[in-house]
């Protein structure tokens, strides 16, 4: 089997590196991750949902974590758990390498199945890291992500609003190219392949600022009516701006600009420029 090695800037977060050991080196974990593609992209003709993918999440779900803590947003584990940043960031890891579990059963209702798998895995993967009590709050937290990825389900906590929002952002053209070979040429697969890079930044007015560059103006529907149904809902919904623009000859030219509201405001605002 090809172990595949995430590589992700942990710090100082001894946790998150132990964590990170563990999942890299676990060869049942891994081999689940080429089942969960052997139904997504062999049996469904879908993108690549395993080891690729969950590389890419948890480096930017960690990435829009820490620019949130850096803003001042406390993390759910700290206000409700008082526990510690170092914590969050190892939730929102395992929610990122985790969420998608259950694909190796099916498609439908896999978040469902991803809990039941990912709540015999993580006690393993947390053991001899923290104590019994925290050990669970963590286990729970991180189940909660992965059950509330989907834009249906209602969200709790900021760390599963990372989780979800990262995983939407996994949407580089490259990310559409095996259902757009295999001949699925709808306009999820032409929308995603028009996507060029997507890029996370900060300002002073928000602390995630999420740039997606596009060769035409068919990625706006990943934007519009993808990703946009990731944020809302989430916890972490007011804290990001979303820019999406289509690069011409070195040109950049905005299409669309959403600044979505602050976290107690009822609906976002959508500017179109």
């Amino acid at each position: 089997m090809r172990i595949i090695t995430i590589n992700l800037p942990y710090n100082s977060n001894q946790k998150l590196k132990t964590v990170l050991d563990r999942v890299n080196g676990d060869e049942y974990l891994q081999s689940l991750w080429d089942c969960i593609n052997t139904n997504a992209v062999r049996r469904l003709g879908l993108s690549d949902h395993g080891r690729v993918h969950f590389a890419i999440v948890s480096n930017i779900g960690l990435k829009i974590l820490r620019n949130l803590i850096e803003a001042g947003v406390e993390p759910s584990i700290v206000t409700d758990h008082k526990l510690t940043n170092d914590d969050a960031e190892v939730v929102v890891f395992l929610g990122s390498v985790l969420h998608d579990l259950g694909m190796v059963a099916h498609r439908e209702n896999h978040q469902i199945f991803s809990v039941s798998l990912a709540a015999q895995i993580i006690p393993g993967l947390l053991t001899g890291i923290y104590g019994e009590k925290e050990r669970a709050i963590v286990t729970a937290e991180a189940l909660h992500t992965i059950y509330a990825h989907e834009s249906e389900i209602p969200q709790f906590t900021i760390e599963a609003g990372v989780v979800r929002v990262a995983d939407a952002l996994d949407m580089k053209e490259g990310r559409a190219r095996i259902p757009f070979t295999a001949g699925k040429k709808d306009i999820h697969a032409l929308s995603a392949m028009s996507i060029r890079d997507v890029k996370i930044r900060k300002s002073k007015q928000k602390p995630v600022i999420v740039e997606i560059s596009m060769y035409n103006e068919s990625g706006i529907f990943q934007v519009d009516q993808l990703l946009k149904k990731k944020i809302l809902g989430t916890k972490i919904e007011g804290f990001i701006e979303v820019v999406a623009q289509v690069e011409n000859q070195q040109r950049k030219t905005v299409l669309t600009r959403y600044t979505l509201g602050a976290p107690d405001t009822s609906s976002p605002k959508v500017s179109i420029e």
